[in-house]
């Protein structure tokens, strides 16, 4: 017969107390999708709580609504901006768009894959083209790649999984020539942790005309990841050509929070710091450690493991970290996100287990 005692209560309790302390410091850290730990912000949260209410409803005037405040923060027409379920939604209409079997596609390597990896679905030639010696996207070996036969140019700046920036200027001229054969796709997803964001971005071109979409997330910096929030700015006519062929709509929920989060400087500008100061901290420890690192603009960053990136990955694995693989043509590379301050010190103690 089964102990209903209180002593017998209180030893199970106690059991189970033990056994969820220990499952809680098993936990893995989490410090592979570029999430950021430190959102949704406090007003987000209660903007998105609040919108349930009305969860029975279509979104159609918080889209209006958050596609006009965007639109006016940027200096831009509301029929030059498009709010989609993410900014992944945007590169695949890109790819849908612009890219089949007659067509090539012109990207970095590494880069973000999911443009490409979709073109592929669709019967596209990819065009890898290496980055340069800093990590960087080499615009001049990009440019030399396209032709008549290029649909589409997809530019990750910051780039993901180096966190690099190219040079703005030269990423203007870069726009300005190989737009009038391709479409050219910008991803800024982590344009708001660059040291200068308002120079960095290239929005003046999305004014100039040029053949150019910009796409953005409230995934990174807002915190917002698992609500599904982007956002694309581009000329009317290329606009239009996208909600023609959009796939999905933004939930209310994500659409309230973003509302709230867009101008909540005070928060953005906090997260922002926390970033750089785990940044700060890690970089730290792996030049403790000697290991080469990737100069970054970004929320994680790209290291050597002096192996091959795939078993080290699997190797943290088993001490309950993750942290994601890196492509070629860096094979022995691997990126870590960056997490709280305590989760980067429990990583950076893991690291020394493994370096020394």
């Amino acid at each position: 017969m089964t102990d209903f005692t209180r002593r017998g209560v209180l030893q199970v309790s106690g059991a189970f107390l033990v056994a969820s302390a220990s499952a809680a410091e098993a936990a893995p850290l989490r410090l592979l999708y570029n999430e950021n730990p430190f959102g949704p912000s406090e007003r987000a949260k209660q903007a998105a709580a609040a919108a349930l209410e009305k969860g029975w409803q279509y979104p159609y005037e918080d889209l209006a609504a958050l596609r006009k405040m965007i639109a006016a923060h940027e200096g831009l027409k509301p029929e030059n901006v498009i709010v989609t379920e993410g900014s992944g939604e945007l590169l695949k209409l890109a790819a849908l768009i612009h890219s089949d079997k007659e067509r090539d596609v012109v990207v970095a390597r590494p880069t973000f894959p999911m443009l490409a990896q979709y073109a592929s679905r669709r019967g596209a030639n990819i065009v890898w083209v290496d980055l340069d010696k800093d990590f960087r996207h080499d615009l001049a070996a990009m440019q030399a790649r396209v032709n008549t036969q290029t649909g589409l140019v997809y530019v990750c700046n910051p780039d993901n999984p180096t966190g690099s920036l190219v040079n703005t200027d030269d990423l203007r001229r870069f726009i300005a020539a190989v737009s009038k054969r391709a479409l050219t796709v910008v991803d800024e997803a982590y344009i708001d942790y660059a040291d200068d964001p308002a120079r960095v971005t290239v929005i003046d071109q999305v004014k100039a005309g040029q053949n150019l979409i910009i796409t953005r997330s409230f995934s990174k910096i807002h915190g917002l990841a698992g609500l599904r929030i982007g956002y694309g700015m581009a000329r009317a006519d290329i606009i239009r050509s996208f909600e023609s062929m959009r796939m999905s709509f933004p939930n209310r929920a994500g659409l309230a929070a973003a509302r709230v989060s867009y101008d909540d400087e005070a928060f953005l500008a906090q997260s922002r710091q926390a970033t750089r100061d785990c940044l700060d901290f890690t970089q730290r420890m792996f030049k403790d450690l000697r290991v080469p690192t990737a100069p970054t603009q970004a929320s994680f960053l790209m290291f050597d493991t002096g192996r091959s990136g795939a078993g080290f990955v699997e190797l943290m694995r088993t001490r309950n970290v993750l942290i994601s693989p890196v492509t070629e043509p860096y094979a022995q590379w691997a990126r870590v996100s960056m997490g709280r301050m305590e989760d980067m010190k429990r990583y950076a103690d893991v690291m020394r287990t493994v370096f020394t």
